[in-house]
């Protein structure tokens, strides 16, 4: 993936297009890769603020690792955004009924 649309950034010959700008070609991958993590660890979009900043994060760190030259500076952000990832957190399941008597009574009260 190199984040860079060939018609945006680039003319017909090759070149760079007047105006090109590296961090606006960065900001594209990173919002890339951010849909990408989001569809796979927050699908319905309930994540909270702190959870999104992570995933922000660690798409900006795989970004990094991607363009780094450095192979000691890719590791380190693949590790760094896969220990983002390990700290988001699972969605929260419905409580359930803590007994079957609980349950009975409430449907003989008529609750749902």
């Amino acid at each position: 993936m190199s984040g860079e649309p060939q018609d945006i950034a680039r003319t017909s010959r090759g070149r760079y297009r007047p105006g090109f700008n590296t961090g606006l070609t960065k900001r594209m991958r990173i919002a890339a890769r951010l849909e990408e993590l989001r569809a796979e660890y927050d699908p319905d979009g309930n994540a909270s603020a702190v959870d999104q900043n992570r995933l922000k994060l660690a798409a900006m760190h795989y970004v990094i690792a991607e363009t780094a030259r450095d192979p000691t500076v890719s590791v380190r952000s693949t590790r760094t955004a896969e220990y983002l990832l390990n700290k988001l957190r699972p969605p929260s399941a419905p409580r359930p009924l803590t007994t079957a008597r609980a349950m009975l009574d409430r449907l003989e009260r008529g609750d749902p």
